[in-house]
């Protein structure tokens, strides 16, 4: 079939670091485990993704689908092989590095273990944005399929 459902949100990177998490509160820390810059990490409920920039307001998409999908466009590179991540109480959402949410939560079908792949675009260049150290952007994806 394809891309069954999709959001996203433009979450605060601080010291590279952000990631997308279960929110059931008896989960380890997300940053408990750090991936090198330019890659992703998968631990207990949580995909954590450490930005090439060091402070952003990066955009992020979560896609959802129902087979091992495509790569999201030309522009966009891979950070690392699909791996497995478990999220048990169906709820995710995208948080910053203090554990912030960015946008809502979302409500998946179903628990259990999901593949995931993260992308990373090329950097950006906001003029509207009032802060230097925000200027620059990336745009992420993070797939999730079963």
């Amino acid at each position: 079939m394809g891309l069954v459902d999709s959001f996203g949100a433009t979450v605060l990177v601080e010291r590279h670091l952000f990631a997308l998490i279960d929110t059931d509160p008896d989960i380890e820390e997300p940053f408990a485990r750090l991936p090198r810059d330019a890659s992703f990490v998968v631990h207990e409920g949580c995909v954590v993704v450490a930005s090439a920039l060091e402070d952003q307001m990066a955009r992020v998409r979560v896609e959802l689908w129902d087979s091992m999908p495509d790569a999201p466009g030309a522009e966009f590179h891979s950070m690392g092989e699909p791996a497995s991540v478990d999220f048990d109480s169906e709820q995710i959402q995208l948080v910053d590095l203090m554990r912030e949410p960015a946008g809502d939560e979302y409500e998946l079908a179903d628990a259990g273990p999901y593949q995931v792949r993260v992308w990373v675009g090329p950097q950006e260049e906001d003029p509207q944005e009032r802060l230097q150290a925000y200027r620059l952007f990336e745009r992420f994806v993070i797939q999730l399929w079963r």
